[in-house]
Formats: structure tokens, sequence, C-alpha cells
């Protein structure tokens, strides 16, 4: 038996909802019974029909997208590795139909990083302000070329905002402005705008393609990794000094391709911080989309979360940029599985922390003994990776990533 107020939430004009898809010839709406669910706007509905429009409405929203969704991986560490080591990790991802990796410009020190054997110095690219280290982006380039030809696109992090915390990895903008100063400073806004600009018209040693204009192997770009989280006053305050929308209208007039996206990069860090959807982020014209930073219990509610978040994105691109399972706590084998297929259920494109390549070198790692950072998987470990990971090209996207991945 169908409730009166129900009926009206289902027939209301569906001949004039946008969220009906028009006939490529006529142009005229298709009348789709199974897609009336799609047309709850209009609903006025209160109390448990309220809650069910709104569930149909969200499912409508899914129906509009025309992209399959996308799972990718995080690695900061990948240019330092050999290059017979990088094809097998690469090609290891491309079997899993991986569509984006994360990558950073930073240094890189012989040695050992995450069990994996790091056989290459690579500077920062300033060591002093304002003078570049044109080999850090030259080991990136190549590694572009590797993934572009595995079909595979990148973020990149310009820079690593956990620099400023005067740790191990502090550097030339540590020692000059501090965390603070770098979001508050006109001279830090100009320092950092020339870093950006370097990097945006840096050209290729092995691709001889201008990073600005190559939207078949770069996704995106961040503003920097975890914005503010050395500092999160500037972020709980609103970011008052606007740095956020400053480099991001900076990337854009710099004339970077109008299909490679401006992402946050994960504002203030892990999500419980507050910053992810800043109204100075949400409200940008040049910010495209906005990178969620989020690492949860199990399971992590993520079908749950996702409708909020895209009502709090202002109309901008959501995806998960880092997520890890922890190692520590829980049974990677079954967690990994069950939450990318909760993700893949709403189209919710993620971004593990980490995948790591097989042992090698001697470099001997646990993840479950490292107690800053318990999330990494070896792509050996015996986790099903490949079928999630799969499994998102062939789910349905929230959103519509024709143009950028697609």
């Amino acid at each position: 038996m169908q409730d009166a107020g129900l009926t009206h939430c289902l027939n209301i004009n569906i001949a004039h909802s946008p969220l009906v898809p028009k006939d490529p010839k006529s142009q005229s709406r298709i009348i789709d019974p199974t897609f009336s669910f799609a047309l709850i706007p209009a609903c006025t509905m209160k109390g448990l029909y309220t809650k069910l429009c709104l569930g149909l409405l969200h499912l409508g929203q899914l129906t509009e997208a025309k992209s399959g969704s996308w799972s990718g991986t995080n690695n900061y560490f990948l240019q330092g590795m050999s290059d017979s080591a990088q094809d097998a990790y690469i090609q290891t991802l491309s079997s899993y139909n991986t569509k984006v990796v994360r990558l950073w410009v930073n240094q890189a020190s012989k040695g050992c990083q995450k069990g994996s054997q790091i056989v290459r110095d690579i500077p920062q690219l300033e060591t002093t302000i304002g003078q570049y280290n044109k080999v850090t982006l030259d080991e990136i380039d190549k590694l572009l070329v590797k993934l572009s030809d595995k079909n595979i696109k990148a973020i990149i992090s310009p820079h690593d905002g956990n620099s400023l915390i005067g740790d191990y990895r502090k550097d030339a903008y540590w020692a000059r402005w501090g965390a603070g100063y770098f979001y508050e400073k006109q001279d830090a806004f100009d320092a950092y705008d020339a870093r950006l600009s370097y990097i945006l018209n840096y050209k290729g040693a092995y691709s001889g393609k201008v990073w600005k204009n190559w939207p078949h192997a770069i996704f995106s770009f961040n503003l920097q990794n975890e914005p503010m989280t050395p500092g999160p006053s500037n972020c709980k305050n609103g970011d008052p000094a606007g740095w956020a929308c400053g480099r991001a209208t900076f990337m854009r007039n710099a004339g970077l391709d109008s299909h490679i996206l401006i992402s946050t990069g994960g504002m203030g860090g892990d999500f419980s911080h507050g910053c992810t959807f800043l109204p100075a982020v949400t409200q940008c014209k040049a910010i495209d989309a906005i990178s969620v930073h989020r690492y949860a219990s199990v399971p992590g509610q993520w079908s749950a979360n996702l409708p909020s978040w895209l009502s709090q994105a202002n109309g901008k691109k959501v995806y998960l940029e880092e997520w890890g399972v922890d190692s520590q706590k829980y049974d990677q084998k079954s967690a990994f599985v069950s939450e990318v297929n909760n993700m893949n259920s709403v189209g919710l494109p993620n971004m593990y922390w980490q995948l790591l390549p097989p042992s090698s070198g001697g470099c001997s790692y646990n993840p479950q003994n490292d107690a800053g950072d318990p999330f990494g998987i070896y792509t050996n470990s015996g986790v099903n990776l490949a079928g999630p990971i799969n499994g998102a090209t062939s789910s349905g996207a929230a959103q519509d990533w024709t143009g950028s991945l697609y």
C-alpha cells in the first residue's frame, strides 16, 4: 500500500526535472519509470517519508553520474626507487585497474623507506628559497611517463605542509617563516607562488611536456600536502589571509590546463580537525576539488558520510585522498575489501595510504610495528586489492569525472 505523501513525492512534474535525462535527438525529457526515484527535490513530506525522499534524492544524484568511480594510492618515495622496481610496482597497480597515483615534490635519501630500497639521493626542490633543483622534478617526470603509459594519472603535491613542523622534514620555508607566518605573510605567498610557477612551467626532461599543459598524465595539482596542519589556527580561523584561494587563483591564472584539477590536498590534515570543507575553500572559484583525508575506525561509514560531504562541497568534486586501515587494530584482509566496497556502493573515489611495493634490497618493514603509520599494505601481502580497486571503475561515480580523469 502506497502512502499518499509518497505518491506525491514520486509523481512531481518529471517532464521538467533537471535530473531526468534528455533524449539526445529531441532534447525532451525521457520519462523512464526506473528513473523516477531521482525526482525528489519537490518532496515536502515530514518524518519517515522525508528521510526516504532525501535518500532517493541522493540516489538520483548518483544516477546523474556519467563516469565510473576510481581508486588509487599514495606513494611519496616512488621516485627514489630503482627503475626496475618502479616498473614492477606500476605494472602491479595497472593490473588492479588503478587510475591515480599521488606523488610528492620532495627529497629522497638512499636507504630504506617503508620496505623499499631507495637507490638515489634526490634533493629538495628548494634548498635555498627561489633556487630550484631541476633534478627533483626530472625524477617525477620519469614517473609520469611510466604511469601515463599504463593509463594511470597522477596527483602532484607541490610541497609537504609537514615540512613546516620543524622535525626531520623541515625545509627552507620553515627556517624563514615557520608554520604560522607561511600562511599569513605576503612575502611567503610570493615565494610559494614562484615555486608553483616553476613546477607548472617545468618542461619534462623525459616527457618533453610542460606540466601545466599535460592533462593526459596529470589529473590534479594539490595546493600543498595537508595545508595548515602544523599551524591549525589558520584554518580554524577560516584562513583569514586567504592563502588557499590565493594560491589556487594564482595556479589557474598561470595557465593551468582547464582539465587539470586544483585540489586542496587535505586542508588541516585529518577530517577530524574540522578544516576539510572550510568556506574559504568551498567558496573559492579557482578550487575544483576537495581532498578528504580521513583515518577512521572500521567500519568507516563512508556511504553514510558522502551525502553530507557533497552538500558541503558547494558543487566541487569530492574524493577521499588519504585513508587507511590500522593494522594494529583491524584485519586488513577483510577490512580493505569491506571498506572499499562500501565506498564503491556510493561512487566515492578513494586513494589508499599506502599500497607498498614488495620489500626489496634487504629493507625490512612491518606496518604493524610502525606506531606513527600502521596503515601500509604490501601489494604481495595476500590482501585482495585487485577486486575492490577494479570494482571502483565499474561503479557509477557520485560525481562526473569526465574530462579530468576519463
